[in-house]
C-alpha cells in the first residue's frame, strides 16, 4: 500500500510539474498573441483606421490583464485612451486614464503615470478647462524624472495651455522648450512649430507664423498625418488673412476642407 501511495504521489507531482510547464507555455503564447494584436493595432492607427486600432488594442489589453502583464496593461490602456480620443470618445478615453491613475492594486512605472496625466491634461484642454489641464500637467511633471522622454511633450502641453489663456509670450517660451527637447521626434517637433505659429498669430506677426506653419506642414506631410496637415493649412490661411492675402487664405482653407472630406474616419 505504501508503495502504491508513493507511486501515486510521484504521479501527482509529475502532473503538477507538467501543468506548471503548460501554464507557462500558455502565458508565453498569450504574450506573443498580445504583441501581435499590438503591432496590428499600431499599423491600423498609422493608417487612420482608428476603430480597428481600438478593437485590436482592446484585445491585446484583455490578454495582458488575464496574465497580469503590468507593463502591457499600462501601455495598451494608454494606447486605447489615445485611440478613443481620436475617435471623439473623450469620456471613454478619460475613464481608461482614470483606471490607470487610480489603480491601487498594481504598481505602474512613473513614466506611464506621467503619460496618463499628460493625456488627461490634453483632454481637459480640449474641453477648454485650462486650470484642470494645468493641474494634470503639473502631476505629469512630478512623475517625469530628469531624463524623462516626455519632457518635450509636457512643454508643448504647457504651451497649449498658455495659448488657451491668451498668453502668447508664455506659449512661445514653452513651445521653444518643446522644440528644443523634441529635435529627434518629428511629430512633437511639428506640434511645437504649430504652437509657435499660433502664438505668433496671437502677437500679430503673421509672416513669422506663416513660416512656422509651412515648416510644420513639411514635417506632417512627410509623416502622412491628415489631421495635422489640415491644422497646418488652416494656420497658414489665418496668417495669409492677417497679411491681407485674401485669395491665398481662401486657397489654404479649400485645401484644408478637401483633406477633412477625404480623411478616413
Amino acid at each position: 500500500m505504501t508503495h502504491w501511495r508513493s507511486f501515486c504521489l510521484l504521479l501527482c507531482s509529475a502532473v503538477l510539474l507538467a501543468a506548471c510547464g503548460h501554464v507557462e507555455e500558455l502565458r508565453n503564447t498569450r504574450l506573443v498573441q498580445a504583441g501581435e494584436f499590438n503591432q496590428r493595432a499600431q499599423h491600423a492607427f498609422s493608417h487612420g483606421e482608428y476603430q480597428r486600432a481600438a478593437t485590436l488594442y482592446g484585445q491585446a489589453l484583455q490578454l495582458e490583464v488575464a496574465i497580469e502583464y503590468v507593463d502591457g496593461i499600462a501601455i495598451n490602456t494608454l494606447n486605447l485612451a489615445k485611440v478613443n480620443q481620436m475617435l471623439g470618445n473623450a469620456v471613454q478615453a478619460e475613464q481608461l486614464l482614470d483606471q490607470l491613475l487610480g489603480d491601487k492594486a498594481l504598481r505602474y512605472a512613473p513614466l506611464y503615470l506621467a503619460e496618463a496625466a499628460v493625456q488627461k491634461a490634453l483632454l481637459r484642454l480640449q474641453k477648454g478647462d485650462a486650470v484642470a489641464a494645468t493641474v494634470w500637467v503639473d502631476r505629469a511633471t512630478g512623475w517625469c524624472e530628469p531624463d524623462c522622454k516626455l519632457s518635450g511633450v509636457i512643454a508643448n502641453v504647457r504651451a497649449g495651455i498658455a495659448l488657451r489663456m491668451n498668453d502668447g509670450e508664455q506659449a512661445l517660451y514653452w513651445s521653444d522648450r518643446g522644440l528644443a527637447a523634441n529635435r529627434d521626434i518629428p511629430l512633437e517637433q511639428a506640434n511645437a512649430l504649430r504652437l509657435q505659429a499660433s502664438a505668433k498669430l496671437m502677437q500679430n506677426v503673421p509672416d513669422e507664423a506663416l513660416r512656422l506653419a509651412q515648416e510644420a506642414l513639411r514635417i506632417d506631410k512627410s509623416l502622412g498625418l491628415p489631421e495635422k496637415i489640415r491644422q497646418d493649412l488652416l494656420l497658414s490661411a489665418q496668417a495669409h488673412e492677417q497679411l491681407g492675402h485674401t485669395e491665398q487664405a481662401g486657397q489654404f482653407r479649400e485645401r484644408a476642407a478637401r483633406i477633412a472630406a477625404a480623411a478616413v474616419k
